[in-house]
C-alpha cells in the first residue's frame, strides 16, 4: 500500500527560495569571472587560432579534406622570390611559367577550432597563436584574405587580470590570481 503524502504548501516553497536569495544578496558567494576584466589562464597548448606558415606550406589541400565544417578554403597563389607566394592574380600574363600553388585560408564563423587540419598537415605549417577570444563585427571580419589570415588575430584581453580556478569546499569553485 502506498502512502499518501501531503500537498506541498506553495507559500513555504517561496519563502525558502527568497530566503535564499536574500542570503546570496547579504553574502554573495559568486563563482563566475568578471570577464573582460578577468580571463581564464589557458594552457599553453591550448586550441585557439591558427595561422600558416607560407614558405613551409606546400599545397597539399589535406587541411581542407580533413576539415569537418569545411572552413579551410584553398586559394590559387604563384610561388614568387624566396618561397613566398603572390596572388594567382597578380601574375604577368606573358609569363605563363610561373608555377602556381595553393594556400589554405579559414572561414572562423565555421571553424570549430578540431586542430585536424594541424594534425594532418605533413609539413607542420599550421602555428598556433595564443588568441583565443575574439569578437567579429561583421562576416567580412572572420573570412580573411590570404594576407589578412598570414597575420593572425590581436589577443584583446592581454591587458586583463589572469585567474586559475581552484577548487573550493564552500563555494565549489573560486578564481585566484595566476601565477
Amino acid at each position: 500500500m502506498s502512502e499518501v503524502r501531503k500537498p506541498r504548501d506553495p507559500v513555504t516553497g517561496h519563502i525558502k527560495a527568497l530566503a535564499k536569495g536574500f542570503k546570496y544578496l547579504i553574502e554573495p558567494n559568486r563563482m563566475t569571472l568578471d570577464y573582460p576584466a578577468e580571463t581564464m589562464k589557458l594552457p599553453p597548448n591550448y586550441r585557439g587560432f591558427f595561422t600558416v606558415d607560407d614558405v613551409k606550406c606546400i599545397g597539399c589541400s589535406m587541411c581542407e579534406m580533413v576539415c569537418p565544417p569545411e572552413a579551410i578554403t584553398m586559394v590559387p597563389r604563384i610561388v614568387g622570390s624566396g618561397g613566398k607566394t603572390l596572388p594567382a592574380e597578380s601574375a604577368p600574363q606573358d609569363q605563363k611559367a610561373a608555377k602556381r600553388t595553393k594556400r589554405p585560408v579559414v572561414n572562423w564563423g565555421k571553424c570549430i577550432f578540431c586542430y585536424f587540419c594541424v594534425d594532418v598537415c605533413p609539413v607542420d605549417a599550421f602555428r598556433p597563436t595564443g588568441v583565443h577570444d575574439v569578437a567579429f563585427y561583421t562576416d567580412r571580419e572572420y573570412r580573411p584574405t590570404y594576407e589578412e589570415y598570414l597575420n593572425p588575430p590581436e589577443d584583446p584581453y592581454k591587458s586583463s587580470k589572469k585567474v586559475v580556478s581552484k577548487a573550493d569546499k564552500k563555494r565549489g569553485v573560486s578564481y585566484e590570481p595566476a601565477p
